[in-house]
Order: C-alpha cells, then sequence, then structure tokens
C-alpha cells in the first residue's frame, strides 16, 4: 500500500512544508500534538493523506484547539495503519460505510466549503491525487504539494 502525506503549516504569512510521521498515533490528538510540533510555532498545520487511488483524509491542528478530520472514505480510513491516527477503531474497520466522513467545514476558511469538499470526497469526484491538488490549490499551496510529491 502506497501513502503520501504532506505537511503544511503557517502562521499568517506563506505556507511551508513540514515533516511529521503519521505512523504510530493512539489517536487523533496525538497525532494533532505531533503535527503542532512539527509546525514550530506556526499557528495552523493541515495534514493531507493520500492511499493510492483510493481515499484521502485532511487533519487541521490549529493552536489549542480540537483536531478536526475529514476522510473521503470512512472504511478506507478505518482499514490503513492510520487507523487510530485518524480516530477509528481498526477492530471496526468492516463497521463503516464507503462514504466521506468527519469535518466538512474543515477547509471552509481555506477556499473549499463543504459542499464541493463532499463533490471532490464523492464517487463521482476526481481521482484521489486530483482531488487532494485541489484542495491544496484554493489554500494556496499547489506548487507547494507538487514540489513535496
Amino acid at each position: 500500500m502506497a501513502y503520501f502525506a504532506a505537511l503544511l503549516s503557517r502562521d499568517g504569512g506563506p505556507w511551508r512544508p513540514r515533516e511529521v510521521d503519521v505512523e504510530g498515533h493512539d489517536d487523533v490528538d496525538a497525532l494533532a500534538q505531533a503535527m503542532r510540533r512539527a509546525a514550530k510555532g506556526d499557528a495552523l498545520a493541515l495534514l493531507l493523506l493520500e492511499h493510492e487511488d483510493e481515499w484521502f483524509a485532511v487533519v487541521r491542528a490549529e493552536d489549542a484547539d480540537d483536531p478536526q478530520v475529514f476522510v473521503s472514505s470512512a472504511a478506507g480510513a478505518a482499514a490503513s495503519p492510520y487507523a487510530a491516527a485518524l480516530g477509528y477503531d481498526p477492530e471496526l474497520a468492516e463497521d463503516e460505510e464507503d462514504d466521506p466522513a468527519g469535518d466538512t467545514e474543515i477547509l471552509a476558511d481555506l477556499g473549499t466549503e463543504p459542499d464541493e469538499l463532499l463533490r471532490l470526497a464523492g464517487d463521482d469526484g476526481p481521482d484521489v491525487s486530483e482531488a487532494v491538488t485541489a484542495l491544496a490549490e484554493k489554500a494556496g499551496f499547489g506548487e507547494l504539494l507538487d514540489d513535496m510529491r
């Protein structure tokens, strides 16, 4: 299984690429803490995670706020090695629907409204890498994401 993960952060200025290990976190709060540490004091950190052409996830960690998560496939995320870090119980993976799940407003202030996020995550939307690229372009870090791939 091939995964791609990109962490980007900013504090009012330009987006900066960062590195974070997504594996090994017991829950989304632990992942958010790792994202905040990797962001080196930036107020906003976004993690974009792709699994081949099957599904994607967005995790947002902002200052001390609760982390936000959106996945394009709850079943895919729950069956992945990152299930716990994304807020899923891997033992209940078979109970999850193959539908988008999570906070649809996660990127609204960065140019992707909930209905557009659901369209990009849906079966009739673009493939996973194109969907993530569209999210990145609307947020203003499309070229940076391309450089990270």
